[in-house]
C-alpha cells in the first residue's frame, strides 16, 4: 500500500489550522500542525514531510525562516506560502528562495489543494530521482551523458524521446540544451571530484533545470533534466501581479517607483538629465457619473495607448493611482520633459474616445536635480500638476531642479 503524502500544517490560528488540516486528511494526506515556528522546525526534525504549508506571519518568527530551517533539514520539502494581501512583496521574494508557490488569504480551498497537488507531485518526483539515480535507464525524466570532448555518449529513453536529434554525430554541447555547458564541463572534470552545477536552459517554449555532475569512475559528465516550465511561467505571472496596473498593463505603482528610485540613481552618477512628468485626467469623476465606470476605463486604457504610442522607447509610464500617471524621461532635460508633455497634451485633447468624447489632461513637469531626493522630486512634480490645475486645466505647468531653487 502507498504511504500517505505527508503534509505539515503551521499557521497561529487554531481554528484554520484544524480545518485545513481535516480537510487534506479526508484527502487522503498525513497531516501534522504547528502553531508557530518553534513547533514546526521541531516537527520536521522528527519526521519527514512532503510539503510545508507555512503562514508568512508566525508569533515567534517569520515564515520565510521557517521554511529556510525546514529545506535545510529536509532540502526536498517543498513549501507553499500563505499570506495577506499587504506581504506581496514578501511572498514573491520567497519563490525566490525556494517555496513552490504561495496563496494570499483568504483563499480558495480548491485553489490550495490544486497547489498542493502540484507540490506533492514535484516532491515526490524528486525523491524518485533520487532513488533511480544510479539506475539513469529507469529515470522517468531524461538524463545525458557526455565524454571529455563533450560528445553524447549516452541518452537514457526519457533523453531519447524528448530531444532525439541529440543522437546525431557531433551534436553534444551544440544542442540548445547544452549550449554555454563547455566551460562547466571542464571545471567539473579539472575539479576531479563529485559535485553538481545547476543551470537553466531554454529550448523553444520550455525551461529546463541541468543538474551536471562529473562521474569520476568513468570520467563522464552526466546531466539530470528536470521541465521547470510550468514552475518559471508561475513566477512569471507573480511578476507581472505585483509589478503591472491591471486594467492598463503598465507599470504600477511600486514598480514605478522602483525604476524611478534606479533612474535617480544613475543620474546622479552620470551626470544624465532626467525629467519626471505627472498628468492628471480633468474632471474624471464626470466620465464615470455620466457614462458608467467601463466608460472610464475605457478613457483611461485609451489614454495609455496614446502617450504609449507619443513617448520614447527608453521612457517608463506607469499608473500613480486612480486617474493619475507618471512618465519618466531619462536623458531628458526640463525643455525636452516641457516638449514631450506638451506633445502629449495636444495628443489626448485632440481625440475622440467612444460615446464619451473629449477628455483632457493637466500635466505637471520636474527635472531632477543634484539635492533631490525621491520624495523631493515627487512633491515637486506633484505641486507642479497642482499648479496646472489651479491654472485652468489642460495645461503644462513646471517647476525647477532642486539645485536652482535653493
Amino acid at each position: 500500500m502507498k504511504e500517505k503524502a505527508k503534509i505539515l500544517v503551521v499557521d497561529d490560528d487554531p481554528n484554520l489550522r484544524k480545518t485545513l488540516s481535516d480537510i487534506l486528511r479526508v484527502k487522503g494526506f498525513a497531516t501534522t500542525v504547528a502553531a508557530n515556528g518553534t513547533e514546526a522546525v521541531a516537527a520536521a526534525e522528527r519526521e519527514t514531510f512532503s510539503l510545508a504549508l507555512i503562514d508568512l506571519m508566525l508569533p515567534d518568527m517569520d515564515g520565510l525562516e521557517v521554511m529556510a530551517r525546514i529545506k535545510a533539514n529536509a532540502p526536498l520539502t517543498e513549501a507553499i506560502i500563505l499570506t495577506g494581501h499587504a506581504s506581496m512583496d514578501t511572498a514573491i521574494k520567497a519563490t525566490g528562495q525556494g517555496a513552490f508557490s504561495y496563496l494570499l488569504k483568504p483563499y480558495q480551498m480548491d485553489e490550495l489543494l490544486q497547489k498542493i497537488s502540484h507540490a506533492v507531485g514535484r516532491q515526490q518526483a524528486q525523491e524518485e530521482i533520487l532513488r533511480l539515480a544510479s539506475f539513469p535507464r529507469l529515470l522517468p525524466s531524461p538524463v545525458i551523458e557526455l565524454d571529455a570532448a563533450g560528445e553524447v555518449t549516452y541518452l537514457n529513453p526519457a533523453a531519447e524521446k524528448l530531444f532525439p536529434e541529440m543522437k546525431a554525430a557531433g551534436a553534444g554541447v551544440l544542442h540548445p540544451l547544452l549550449q554555454g555547458q563547455a566551460e562547466m564541463i571542464l571545471s567539473l572534470r579539472k575539479a576531479g571530484h563529485a559535485g553538481e552545477v545547476t543551470r537553466e536552459a531554454n529550448v523553444g517554449a520550455a525551461t529546463y533545470e541541468l543538474h551536471t555532475h562529473y562521474i569520476q569512475e568513468a570520467d563522464l559528465i552526466r546531466i539530470y533534466v528536470l521541465d521547470i516550465t510550468q514552475r518559471k511561467r508561475a513566477e512569471a505571472e507573480i511578476h507581472l501581479l505585483a509589478t503591472t496596473d491591471s486594467l492598463t498593463g503598465i507599470a504600477n505603482r511600486r514598480e514605478f517607483s522602483a525604476t524611478l528610485a534606479r533612474e535617480m540613481e544613475r543620474a546622479r552618477r552620470y551626470a544624465i538629465p532626467l525629467s519626471l512628468a505627472m498628468y492628471d485626467l480633468d474632471w474624471f469623476k464626470r466620465v464615470n457619473d455620466s457614462f458608467g465606470h467601463d466608460a472610464g476605463d475605457y478613457v483611461l486604457q485609451a489614454v495609455t495607448q496614446l502617450v504609449k504610442k507619443h513617448i520614447r522607447a527608453n521612457d517608463v509610464v506607469g499608473r500613480w493611482g486612480g486617474e493619475e500617471f507618471m512618465v519618466l524621461m531619462t536623458h531628458a532635460d526640463m525643455q525636452t520633459a516641457l516638449t514631450v508633455a506638451e506633445k502629449l497634451r495636444l495628443e489626448i485633447s485632440h481625440h475622440r474616445f467612444d460615446k464619451v468624447g473629449e477628455v483632457t489632461a493637466s500635466f505637471g513637469v520636474a527635472e531632477f536635480g543634484s539635492k533631490d531626493d525621491i520624495n523631493s522630486l515627487l512633491k515637486r512634480v506633484d505641486d507642479a500638476l497642482y499648479l496646472a490645475k489651479a491654472r485652468g486645466r489642460n495645461r503644462v505647468e513646471m517647476l525647477p531642479g532642486a539645485q536652482e531653487s535653493q
